[in-house]
């Protein structure tokens, strides 16, 4: 090192030391609100939405042969579920919010759905209290909300145990559909032996060595690996969970997918087997309607952090098997099955996949 490169150095370290102790900051202190954005009036619609914050032990795995005894996990959650409940809104709507923490830990919110510090972030909830603020939506589509624990100190293991869930802005001008919410995502069990030999019973809680490694033990749909998966195989036929629901469609009709990936880490590669899909990220020019990225795509790539709005019609009476194509996550849960039939109705939804409606008065699936 010359002695220029040390007196800079040494200019810097003096500054920063100087800049440190006249000056702090925190992505999470108190800002100026951004101005209203046009698309979103001050009489817009208000709805109310309720979410509890809260350390809970779930069922992510059912028992089989992959997971003998099936797998419980320590997760945090908002609702006591994986993942937290899909919010259904409008364009131009607004959210009037209220975060309750009911947990042990600090908890926090990062609504994706919205833009700026005000709007987007809670700040930190300490047990036992609660905040509510409003949640402008100006533009549509489907948009990740998660905790960002502590000041982003510890997000990604809130993330991992399980706290995240979508917001669906629909559109002004969007065409009728069959719509469901399904949520792809990673947990990192410290008592997860692997594949065929499960958890012996331990309840198992955030292993940070695995996180690291990118070595998730599961990969959930909706709150649990092969949740919506019967069974696999006809000569060799593999039982992954007897009690499965599946989703019901007919055959023709226009279905909307809002696929969320909360990550943390990896990339969900979106498949229909049998099946094409026409990807509706982003907007129109006139910010009215959804985007138009792709049309008749095979398999469509969703980064952690994000979620995509497929469309998707199913020409002929049959099973359609989504899935995360890398192959190793569909072995750790990352699929369901679709049931094209003229016997499906408008609301034979499997438990908590529904969406409220375009329209709708409350945020929640009636």
């Amino acid at each position: 090192m010359n002695r220029i490169t040390i007196s800079l150095s040494v200019i810097l370290t003096t500054a920063i030391l100087i800049y440190s102790q006249t000056t702090e900051f925190s992505i999470f202190q108190e800002v100026n609100a951004l101005p209203p954005d046009p698309l979103v009036s001050p009489d817009a619609p208000v709805k109310n939405v309720l979410l509890i914050a809260n350390e809970t032990v779930v069922q992510v795995a059912p028992d089989n042969p992959l997971h003998p005894g099936g797998i419980t996990y320590a997760a945090m959650t908002f609702n006591n579920t994986i993942p937290a409940p899909v919010i259904g809104a409008d364009q131009g709507d607004i959210l009037n919010v209220t975060l309750k923490n009911a947990g042990k830990v600090i908890h926090s919110m990062d609504f994706h759905a919205s833009i700026g510090p005000s709007k987007v972030l809670s700040g930190n909830i300490a047990p036992g209290e609660s905040k509510t603020w409003e949640v402008p939506l100006p533009n549509p589509g489907v948009f990740l909300y998660h905790c960002g624990a502590d000041a982003l100190n510890g997000v990604w293991e809130h993330i991992a145990n399980g706290m995240y869930g979508a917001i669906v802005v629909h559109p002004k001008m969007e065409k009728p559909a069959k719509e469901f919410y399904v949520v792809f995502s990673e947990i990192f069990n410290t008592a997860d032996q692997g594949a065929f030999k499960g958890t012996n019973g331990t309840v198992g809680t955030f292993d940070i060595a695995k996180f690291l490694d990118n070595n998730p033990d599961l990969v959930l749909t909706n709150g649990m690996a092969h949740k919506y998966v019967p069974s696999v195989g006809q000569q060799a036929k593999l039982t992954l969970n007897p009690d499965a629901e599946v989703f019901k469609v007919k055959p023709g009709e226009l279905t909307r997918w809002y696929i969320v990936n909360p990550g943390p880490n990896g990339y969900t590669a979106f498949h229909f087997i049998s099946g094409q899909m026409d990807v509706r990220d982003g907007t129109n020019a006139a910010r009215d309607d959804y985007g138009t990225l792709l049309l008749n795509e095979e398999t469509y790539t969703i980064p952690p952090g994000s979620a995509s709005v497929i469309e998707a019609v199913f020409p002929e009476e049959g099973t359609y098997v989504a899935v995360d194509h890398a192959m190793d996550r569909v072995v750790k849960g990352a699929a369901f099955a679709v049931v094209a039939t003229p016997d499906a109705s408008d609301d034979d939804h499997p438990v908590g996949t529904a969406v409220a409606p375009k329209g709708s008065p409350t945020v929640a699936a009636p």
